[in-house]
């Protein structure tokens, strides 16, 4: 039974873009707490709310969705994902401020740069010493104290329309930058009301979402969680900004986070539309994006993986190996509630980030102890790497461990050992 907390969760009936019902169930991941909620010892005993983890797809503007809505006080006032514990992000966001500042802000005097969901201020911290004014609106407490200690401006709050209000009041946003953000707002109408008085006549708004082809193609399905209510294609974004009388002027793949597009977005005509935008489009005509039957074959691949994964661990137990988790990570745990594996499996779960050291996996229950475990394995050890995401990165830091014969098994998008 799904214990669920009234007070937090919510179905909405309504395509979030273009208000059909015209709504399919894609996929079905169980209930599952929220990724991220991570648990304190004395809590192991403690009843966890669970919510129903589910894709849908929208047969009138393609959106691929959540309709199950857990409470966004529930899930952000408190976070625990910290921008700067990831060095593969730290250094994505030093390229981007540097190729945002050169092409559009290097010649206007005081830019000013306004992000939204700006964690502990990673990103803001570069456009500052290349010379900008900057604002950073972000929920979580904790990391908005973190920011504004560190000297990054920082408005402790959710994006609101209120707020951009009140902002544009003073000064518009040169630029307004929103990075893995965007998925986690409920109301994206307020959201583009709020991002086209903010940016006034001239400014862009720029922002970066994990793309729903390569969720798909890779089987990325550890990345749907209840933080993350949209799942974007080009399709439904276009939908959606037209709507404000606004226009997507460039479009660029990223590599990190899996696969993420960065977004351009200004008022019409004020920049000439580059190719990539209608290149977009005809990918995603012909991949399937409009086309029921490109989901039903993915919610099927979903299920033969996990099958692949839980019986490879199993074997791995059979075999005597210590199994351990590499990434407290939130896909990890979407991956860990999926499949059904807890601390009977894996032993522990090592992770960098000091905030997460000395808690519990949400659901599963796994310990999550210092990068430095590592240390002492080595043959006969097996890592389950969550954080595939920085398989390069990680596979390269942890070159002595595998050197003493450890190993670690990559679970997605064909589970295999390395």
């Amino acid at each position: 039974m799904c214990r669920i907390n009234l007070s937090n969760y919510d179905l909405i009936k309504n395509c979030r873009i273009c208000n059909s019902t015209n709504l399919h169930l894609i996929l079905d991941l169980g209930e599952q707490p929220p990724a991220n909620s991570l648990i304190n010892k004395s809590q192991l005993d403690i009843i966890e709310p669970k919510f129903p983890l589910r894709l849908f797809w929208c047969g009138e503007c393609f959106l691929v969705q959540l309709l199950d809505i857990v409470n966004k006080e529930h899930l952000f006032k408190h976070y625990l994902y910290m921008t700067s514990a990831s060095k593969p992000i730290v250094d994505h966001f030093k390229k981007y401020a540097v190729d945002i500042f050169n092409e559009f802000l290097n010649k206007q005097e005081n830019p000013f740069v306004v992000e939204i969901g700006s964690n502990d201020g990673s990103l803001l911290k570069e456009f500052k010493k290349l010379g900008s004014s900057i604002l950073g609106i972000e929920p979580a407490s904790n990391l908005a104290k973190l920011a504004n200690d560190s000297d990054i401006t920082t408005l402790n709050d959710f994006f609101s329309l209120n707020n951009a209000k009140k902002i544009a009041e003073s000064k518009n946003a040169s630029i307004v930058v929103a990075n893995n953000v965007i998925g986690h707002i409920e109301n994206l109408h307020e959201l583009m009301e709020g991002i086209k008085i903010l940016i006034g006549a001239q400014g862009i708004f720029i922002f970066e979402v994990p793309y729903l082809l390569d969720l798909i193609k890779k089987l990325e399905f550890d990345t749907v969680y209840h933080e993350h209510l949209s799942y974007f294609s080009i399709l439904p974004i276009n939908n959606l900004i037209e709507h404000f009388d606004l226009e997507i002027f460039d479009i660029q793949k990223q590599n990190v986070h899996g696969g993420t597009i960065r977004i351009f977005v200004s008022k019409k005509n004020n920049f000439k539309i580059k190719d990539n935008v209608k290149k977009f489009i005809k990918l995603e005509y012909e991949f399937g994006i409009n086309n029921i039957k490109t989901y039903e074959n993915f919610s099927n691949d979903i299920k033969n993986l996990k099958n692949k994964i839980v019986e490879l661990l199993k074997n791995l137990k059979n075999e005597k190996k210590s199994l351990f988790g590499y990434g407290a990570s939130a896909k990890g745990n979407v991956l860990l509630n999926y499949c059904n594996i807890d601390y009977n499996i894996l032993d522990y779960i090592i992770d960098t980030t000091p905030l997460k050291q000395g808690k519990f996996t949400p659901g599963t229950h796994i310990p999550i102890l210092s990068s430095e475990k590592i240390s002492e394995k080595g043959n006969n050890d097996v890592g389950l790497l969550l954080a595939w995401n920085y398989e390069f990165e990680i596979l390269e830091k942890e070159k002595s461990f595998r050197s003493r014969g450890g190993l670690f098994l990559i679970p997605i998008p064909v589970p295999m050992l390395k």
